[in-house]
């Protein structure tokens, strides 16, 4: 995901800036120098987005994991305190 992501952003700065250059009238090894230039910054840019997403997406779905897991450990807590008469006792997560 992190190489798709900077790969994207990457090639979209190239484009970017070959346009702009051209459309400024500038010279062909001028537009590309800085094309060049402008995809690498890119790059490195759309790996650190790529990272922080990455980072982001796997706290919220373990946090979702744990809330779900935690839900189900209720649920069958509250089975077990229904099918033994309230003899045992459920254990308390946290």
């Amino acid at each position: 995901m992190i190489n798709s992501i900077s790969v994207q952003v990457a090639l979209l700065a190239f484009a970017l800036a070959i346009t702009a250059g051209l459309y400024a009238g500038n010279g062909v090894v001028t537009v590309l120098s800085r094309a060049l230039v402008a995809m690498c910054v890119a790059l490195v840019v759309g790996k650190l987005a790529g990272g922080v997403v990455r980072l982001v997406l796997r706290d919220h779905l373990q946090a979702r994991k744990f809330a779900i897991d935690q839900a189900a450990a209720e649920v069958a807590a509250e089975d077990i305190a229904d099918t033994d008469g309230g003899k045992t006792q459920p254990m308390k997560a946290g």
